[in-house]
């Protein structure tokens, strides 16, 4: 069964290439098919039209990374929203720090992979119209297509604002003369392609049509438009038919391991995904896994995840570090969440031996030099991601793990989240246990009593915790930070890595003297002072695009 599913989403992908291949020209929005395929004749049946489509499902593999559909672009999100840091300082004073230009590499490569994209999808829209086929599955492709055409819109104008929206194949000088769009107006044009989707799309696919979008991936998205707006009637609305359908449960079908499993090899079928990027052994891989793993087991341990986030992980009476009482700060990693132990590497400390993967104890206090050594860089601090590593996985450099864009564990959580904002009364322990209780019980947290959360408040402040440990390193925390207003408090201060001591023998020694690493009140080393500023709300527009186009503006705060 799996292996007939991986192989129809991808037994046409070899011809795939070759038209995308065609639809590819230097110019950012200008990506007409040149006359190596003549529309007239490749337009010319369904066949042509099923070629076409399961083209715009090739999103960015190998190692471009910076994509709002991509594992590392989205890592690179969620550390910009105070998560982590990129080791090459990429995310914090790249992405979302006040020292954030318009030159940025990163932030350009988002703009113009998502326009790429953006352009694969006019492209068959357009031509699509005239192809001869069934009327009523034609619909239902152009509601797909365009839903694919809506995720990249949408992270566009969420963190650009007011940007091009090409809803057509543009010419050069079209290109290079676009205007922006309102953000405004881009949502109410993403809110109406969404609408219509919805109408057309089936709730589920048959094994042959796994990985393509459907009523649920589109009603996801629509969610997220309207919580951005923070029109919290309407993503309720959005959001409670998925759960009302049946369709779709939070994966318990490996016992203690699901969560950690849920993100490796076979994850992709879950039941509790809705929309997923599937890559393909041997030919759709990325280079995700080397910049992940720890340099102990032969990667390049890019990323280092702060302590703050460290701590906001629950403890296994399921309440917070500050006020559990089986959490001992001098044995910080001893009975926590579940999912703080298939997150993030952590090093032998207290109690705790150390993460152990593929028989290697990662251990960041060997001494100088040595692999992952917590001060090695600047920006290592002690931690490394673990979250989506499969030690099946032998080659580091092409990793054909999925990638979750969207999976039930978010509903929940956002419908918890929407119903409190909207309606605070209809909140009680019935919904508290069919959303925020349920993905708890699953890691054998206790339930959250709704004499607890007996305010608007308390409720949304446990929503917030929990979207922050459950999503964790699947792009959600900038986004997160960004709508809820709280950027200016999140990302202005001194972040810390691992725990130090004082002590010569002990194995955790900050050194002595002006050589000291330097700590917090708790001995928790400070490695990284972010700053980030209200205009950084929005990414600047790429100084590539203003330099060619002169209609382009430039997003208020940047040069």
């Amino acid at each position: 069964m799996k292996k007939y599913i991986k192989k129809s989403i991808f037994v046409y992908m070899q011809a795939v290439i070759l038209v995308l291949a065609a639809l590819s020209c230097d110019e950012i929005l200008d990506k007409q098919p040149l006359t190596s395929i003549s529309d007239a004749s490749f337009w010319s049946s369904e066949e042509d039209a099923m070629l076409a489509l399961v083209g715009c499902y090739k999103f960015p593999s190998g190692w471009s990374s910076d994509d709002f559909a991509h594992p590392q672009g989205l890592m690179y999100l969620d550390l910009a929203g105070g998560n982590g840091v990129e080791k090459e300082n990429f995310t914090t004073q790249g992405m979302a720090s006040s020292n954030t230009i318009a030159t940025s590499g990163n932030i350009h490569r988002y703009w113009s992979n998502a326009y790429s994209q953006i352009a694969h999808y006019n492209t068959f829209l357009d031509k699509i119209v005239d192809a001869p086929m069934d009327e009523s599955k034609k619909e239902m492709w152009i509601g797909e297509v365009k839903s694919l055409r809506a995720y990249y819109l949408f992270y566009l104008a969420f963190h650009f604002k007011d940007i091009p929206m090409p809803l057509t194949t543009l010419g050069i000088e079209d290109a290079n003369t676009i205007v922006q769009t309102p953000q405004s107006d881009v949502y109410k044009q993403l809110e109406e392609d969404l609408t219509a989707a919805i109408s057309v799309l089936p709730l589920e696919r048959s094994s042959s049509e796994y990985g393509r979008f459907t009523k649920g991936a589109a009603q996801v998205l629509l969610s997220r438009l309207y919580l951005a707006q923070n029109k919290w009637t309407e993503a309720a609305a959005a959001l409670k038919p998925i759960i009302e359908s049946g369709v779709y449960q939070l994966d318990r079908s490996n016992g203690e391991d699901s969560y950690e499993r849920l993100f490796q090899v076979g994850g992709e079928y879950s039941s509790e995904m809705i929309f997923i990027i599937q890559y393909m052994q041997d030919n759709f891989t990325t280079a995700r896994y080397i910049y992940q793993t720890p340099e102990s087991n032969g990667g390049w341990h890019q990323f280092a995840p702060y302590n703050e986030l460290v701590k906001a992980f629950f403890c296994t009476d399921g309440k917070g570090i500050e006020n559990s009482s089986v959490y001992d700060d001098e044995d910080p990693y001893a009975n926590r969440d579940p999912r703080l132990y298939a997150s993030i590497f952590l090093p032998p400390l207290g109690s705790y031996e150390g993460t152990v993967y593929k028989d290697v104890t990662y251990n960041c206090f060997q001494g100088p030099n040595k692999a992952d050594t917590y001060n090695k860089f600047t920006l290592f601090n002690g931690y490394c991601p673990k979250k989506g590593l499969d030690p099946s996985i032998s080659n580091l450099y092409e990793s054909y793990v999925h990638t979750p864009l969207m999976r039930y564990a978010e509903v929940l959580l956002s419908y918890l989240e929407a119903v409190n904002e909207s309606s605070p009364g209809s909140v009680g322990q019935e919904l508290l246990d069919l959303t925020i209780n349920d993905i708890r019980d699953r890691v054998n947290l206790p339930p959250i009593q709704i004499a607890n959360v007996s305010s608007q408040e308390l409720v949304r402040e446990a929503v917030r915790k929990e979207r922050r440990v459950e999503l964790v390193f699947e792009g959600f925390r900038y986004f997160d930070v960004l709508r809820w207003g709280i950027a200016a408090q999140e990302l202005n201060h001194t972040f810390t890595g691992v725990k130090l001591s004082d002590d010569p023998n002990a194995p955790n020694f900050r050194g002595s003297g002006a050589s000291a690493s330097p700590v917090d009140e708790d001995m928790y080393y400070q490695f990284e002072t972010r700053r980030w500023s209200d205009h950084n709300r929005y990414f600047p527009i790429p100084q590539n695009d203003l330099n060619i186009n002169e209609n382009l503006v430039q997003n208020e705060g940047y040069n």
